[in-house]
């Protein structure tokens, strides 16, 4: 009984509260989006100097036979592409997840009489009349 009032009040509680992310009512949010794109700019510069870099140190070493710098190399071009796909998908990943996450409800407990809160999954109804119950076999 104290279980199902807890959780009606927590339901309450859940449904009470709304999140709307709304740009006009943040004070500095165009010095912040200013901020984030020039980091991303930023970012987006480190990316092509590690694959240039990445590339001449993988050339170099390759040519010259140091096996150590060729893979330092590979690193660096493979470490400047991660970084410009996860530049490139960040705002597209910051969205979807807010739009899935914002069309996702708490829901309301529903209660069968039993005391549980969801009835089952799958309910099975057998009827009686024809259901043929063979003798039992040792096998059983």
């Amino acid at each position: 009984m104290i279980a199902e009032v807890a959780s009606a009040r927590a339901a309450v509680l859940l449904v009470a509260v709304s999140v709307k992310p709304d740009p006009t009512k943040a004070p500095g949010i165009n010095a912040l989006k200013d901020l984030v794109n020039g980091l991303a700019a930023y970012a987006a510069v480190a990316a092509v100097a590690s694959i240039l870099l990445g590339g001449i140190a993988w050339a170099l070493g390759d040519r010259m036979g140091l096996d150590r710098a060729s893979s330092v190399g590979k690193s660096g071009v493979l470490a400047g592409c991660g970084l410009a796909f996860l530049v490139g998908i960040a705002a597209v990943l910051v969205n979807f997840f807010l739009a899935t996450g914002s069309s996702a409800s708490a829901g309301t407990p529903q209660t069968d009489g039993t005391g549980s809160q969801r009835p089952p999954a799958v309910v099975q109804v057998v009827d009686s009349a024809t259901v043929v119950h063979g003798e039992p076999s040792a096998y059983s």
